[in-house]
């Protein structure tokens, strides 16, 4: 009796143990995403400094902007894939960044310009890649139905 107690008592604690592990997992997941959303706001905060550094010609700003972004393209909280074409984008909208901060230091307004419309491609075709290829997707808000396909 003792020992089918001694039993029971274990799988229940061992089920409580795997209970607390997944939830630890998603809250863990969850404050990844939370970063992971925090980092995109502040990419788009930096692409603002940046775009109305280029309208105002205020090389300053332009410079903080592009110091910013390349700072955050460095995060280890953003690099969550281990995907090559994914990395191959960070890196890229990194250099986009630095060419763009070496820019602002040398005045040089086109550029400058021209730097910023790379990396605003480079955002673009990452998101796109990861929208449609990684599918890197809130399932939650996605509202899938079967569509019929006619016999014709």
């Amino acid at each position: 009796m003792t020992q089918r107690w001694l039993l029971v008592t274990a799988v229940v604690f061992l089920i409580a143990g795997v209970v607390s592990a997944a939830s630890e997992t998603s809250k863990t997941e969850e404050e990844k995403s939370d970063q992971q959303g925090a980092l995109m706001l502040a990419k788009l905060a930096c692409s603002q400094k940046i775009t109305n550094g280029l309208v105002t010609k205020d090389f300053d700003q332009i410079h903080r902007g592009a110091t910013e972004l390349g700072s955050i393209c460095i995060a280890t909280e953003w690099a969550s894939h281990n995907d090559p074409v994914y990395a191959h984008h960070r890196m890229e909208l990194r250099k986009q960044a630095q060419k763009l901060a070496k820019m602002a230091e040398e005045k040089n307004l086109d550029g400058a310009t021209y730097s910023y419309m790379h990396s605003l491609n480079t955002c673009i075709n990452c998101h796109e890649y990861c929208r449609d290829v990684l599918s890197i997707v809130d399932e939650s808000k996605v509202n899938l139905k079967v569509v019929p396909i006619p016999n014709n």
